[in-house]
């Protein structure tokens, strides 16, 4: 079984739900990390964490 990932926005206002990338399933590390660059577009993101998609393990923060 292969590892997928999930992202967890931590806000400044509202919720994450609204961001398409809290949603998405990433096959790779390197393919959360690309999509948390994508929610720090939005200013209201203040910190993005990764987290294993079954059990929702934590696995690094990612930083700005």
């Amino acid at each position: 079984m292969t590892q997928a990932f999930r992202l967890r926005a931590i806000m400044k206002q509202g919720t994450a739900g609204s961001l398409p990338e809290t949603w998405t399933h990433y096959p790779s590390v390197q393919a959360a990390r690309a999509g948390a660059k994508v929610m720090y577009h939005n200013d209201r993101v203040l910190r993005v964490m990764m987290v294993t998609d079954s059990a929702g393990s934590f696995v690094e923060w990612i930083e700005r």
